[in-house]
């Protein structure tokens, strides 16, 4: 039974080595500025936030009143993807022509999604080694089985009947 609690303390022993993220506020975006130049659109947002984080920024295009036609844009470039930094006046451009068809007359609107790049957590080769340590702990410390001996009786039993 000691082998529990040494099992808990190796899983606290490897988290306590990486480090517990501590989370601040959640990153926000504000639209300051969207033009058009031929087929590109160049949005201007602030990206608020902790300086020392760094950020996934992912860019969208929504109908307005139609939530089922949120569509995440590809063709971008600038302040958009992986390892982005806080800061204001960050820009994003847009090839226009990904959109092959707009609907006619609809009302398109712009949707930024901003989360903490490394919001992976502990990684998992930690659980893994925790696993492992874990596993060998318990191994050295339980008891001794003691082995059950098989009595002969000399006969085979018989299937049940069906």
């Amino acid at each position: 039974m000691r082998s529990v609690p040494l099992g808990i303390l190796a899983v606290l022993l490897a988290m306590g080595v990486h480090g517990i993220p501590a989370y601040s506020q959640q990153p926000t975006g504000k639209f300051v500025n969207i033009e058009t130049v031929q087929k590109r659109m160049r949005i201007t947002y602030d990206l608020i936030g902790s300086r020392e984080t760094k950020y996934v920024v992912t860019l969208y295009l929504q109908r307005e009143n139609d939530p089922n036609s949120l569509r995440r844009l590809l063709r971008v470039e600038g302040d958009v993807g992986d390892d982005m930094l806080a800061g204001s006046g960050l820009t994003i451009t847009w090839d226009m022509s990904e959109i092959a068809n707009p609907v006619e007359g609809a009302r398109y609107q712009f949707a930024l999604e901003l989360r903490r790049a490394d919001s992976g957590g502990i990684p998992w080769y930690l659980y893994a080694g925790a696993a492992v340590v874990g596993g060998v702990v318990y191994f050295a410390v339980r008891p001794a089985k003691e082995e059950k001996k098989i009595e002969d009786t000399g006969t085979i039993p018989l299937p049940p009947p069906r």
